[in-house]
């Protein structure tokens, strides 16, 4: 995984004034809960044109998105680097869209790069079925500070699952 690559464009999207973390699998990583990463997830939240701006001179393509389980407004790869930009991330629960705070990990970034709230790609995790990496961090945020406003930002939205929210209530003790 190019990691220079992804701090050239991270550098980029703090140039420009976009708000970003790190997610999925590069977070995993980068709290040492995993070796191998699949690609670099970055959450963004701003307009698509925006982005496309920071990335011009990249080869890039749009991904699906809104439709199925993925609600978030757009997905572009930048796909010589591995980069995944999921645009305003969310999901659909049986009751409907789940918007997922960007929710950058206070004061921790890794190379440079701040990192997204492992208690939102909890949840991410539990709602696409991928259990092993939902367990991984839930028992990560069981054993670590936890960032309680979050906690209770997701645990309040009405179109998430009870057991979900029941779940992320449980952290708080």
């Amino acid at each position: 995984m190019d990691v220079k690559g992804l701090v050239r464009i991270t550098d980029k999207l703090t140039e420009l004034g976009i708000p970003y973390a790190l997610g999925g699998s590069g977070l995993l990583h980068a709290l040492g809960l995993v070796e191998q990463m699949n690609d670099w997830d970055l959450l963004v939240e701003c307009p698509k044109e925006k982005l496309t701006e920071a990335i011009q001179g990249y080869s890039w393509q749009e991904q699906t998105s809104g439709e199925g389980l993925f609600a978030s407004e757009y997905r572009i790869q930048v796909v010589p680097l591995s980069i995944d930009f999921i645009g305003y991330f969310a999901l659909r629960s049986t009751k409907g869209i789940v918007k997922l705070p960007l929710g950058k990990r206070e004061g921790s970034t890794w190379q440079g790069i701040p990192l997204s709230a492992p208690e939102t790609w909890y949840v991410a995790y539990k709602m696409m079925g991928r259990e092993p990496k939902a367990e991984l961090l839930y028992n990560y945020l069981k054993h670590t500070d936890r960032n309680e406003e979050i906690i209770i930002e997701l645990a309040r939205n009405e179109m998430m699952d009870e057991s979900l929210k029941a779940d992320l209530l449980r952290l708080l003790g």
